[in-house]
């Protein structure tokens, strides 16, 4: 049949009399575009067809996009791709699609249906600058955030702040769903990004991965970027497909009330000023505490001593700059404040057991 798609009209799925194999069309819009090209590559003229394709759990969005002011039903279903293989993957270690454009401040990626973390991700620790937040919505697999291997499976969420590092060891086998995102598309003084801002916060939890709040959520977001939307729009989005996943974790979360504000301004500080100072009574100016309140805050928080927790994420820093780039044992040791090299192989060796030239 060769009915006409024109920009502007509904089209009912039952007038569409065509195969499509592996999909089955619920829902179909047109949509006009007038900006420049967006988060799902959509340019200044086009119109979109969009759909629903309920043959994935979850349902998946589709689009094609039409730049013709008639195009038939054929023309059409020739050029449909699925919204994950229009978006482009932020910054390299991730998977891009043929043809991605450049990328967008804000992605939804599906796994297995995209090829998202088979890049370099599958085979040696990375290093976003962007926060990467995933839902394992099926089967197993394993992966390392800075250097600790993570179970992967049904319900597990993971968030990845800018810096760290992230390994995909095992996911041939999971599904699941990836967001990609700047620091800039988070809606400042929300409880979302208060959450992506504390480094201290949880990075693994659990939660239902049939919520219907989480679902809609996230497909609410793939539709408004299949769309073309962004700015505002695609912020707000971001915000409510965010809310449920930091809501579980929020509910997860068992650090004692005793102390949370102290270890909390520690902790900042400590991100803020690890390759300057080395010992926990720098820090008492910042966090307007003493030295052993801080100590009582942080072992009471994480079971470790204060003294620890700075260490620990000094050598995080050396382990991630050593994984991820070809810096020297000198050079690392002026970034990361030692005086002399040697102080910093020691330092190194009695933290790892490891010399920094081995590398990891």
């Amino acid at each position: 049949m060769e009915a006409e798609v024109e920009p502007d009209a509904a089209v009912p799925v039952q007038c569409l009399d065509h195969p499509v194999p592996h999909r089955v069309v619920h829902q179909v819009a047109v949509q006009e575009q007038d900006g420049g090209a967006g988060a799902a590559g959509v340019g200044h003229g086009e119109t979109r067809v969009v759909g629903l394709d309920e043959s994935h759990d979850p349902p998946l969005w589709w689009y094609i996009a039409i730049t013709s002011a008639r195009t038939t039903i054929d023309e059409v279903f020739s050029r449909l791709v699925t919204v994950e293989s229009g978006q482009p993957v932020l910054s390299v270690g991730y998977a891009t699609e043929a043809g991605s454009r450049s990328a967008a401040p804000v992605e939804v990626r599906r796994f297995p249906e995209t090829a998202v973390l088979d890049g370099p991700v599958s085979r040696q620790p990375i290093r976003p600058d962007f926060h990467v937040v995933g839902l394992i919505t099926g089967g197993q697999g394993t992966h390392e955030v800075d250097f600790r291997p993570m179970p992967l499976e049904a319900g597990v969420v993971f968030w990845l702040r800018p810096g760290q590092t992230h390994q995909v060891v095992d996911g041939a086998r999971i599904r699941g769903v990836l967001l990609l995102f700047t620091g800039e598309m988070l809606t400042p003084g929300s409880d979302v990004a208060s959450f992506a801002a504390d480094s201290a916060r949880a990075d693994h939890w659990r939660i239902d991965p049939d919520d219907e709040l989480t679902r809609t959520g996230l497909t609410h977001l793939e539709l408004l970027l299949a769309a073309g939307s962004r700015g505002r729009d695609a912020a707000d989005a971001l915000r409510l497909a965010l809310g449920p996943l930091v809501a579980a974790a929020q509910d997860a979360a068992t650090v004692p009330s005793a102390g949370r504000a102290v270890f909390t301004r520690f902790a900042a500080a400590v991100e803020a000023g690890y390759s300057r100072r080395h010992h926990v009574h720098d820090f008492v100016p910042m966090v307007h505490a003493s030295a052993r309140t801080i100590d009582r805050a942080v072992r009471r928080a994480t079971g470790m001593s204060a003294k620890r927790f700075l260490d620990e994420r000094l050598v995080l820093e050396a382990r991630r700059q050593l994984a991820t780039t070809d810096v020297t044992v000198a050079a690392l040791s002026a970034r990361l404040g030692f005086g002399e090299p040697t102080n910093f192989v020691k330092f190194y060796r009695r933290m790892t057991g490891l010399t920094p030239g081995a590398r990891q």
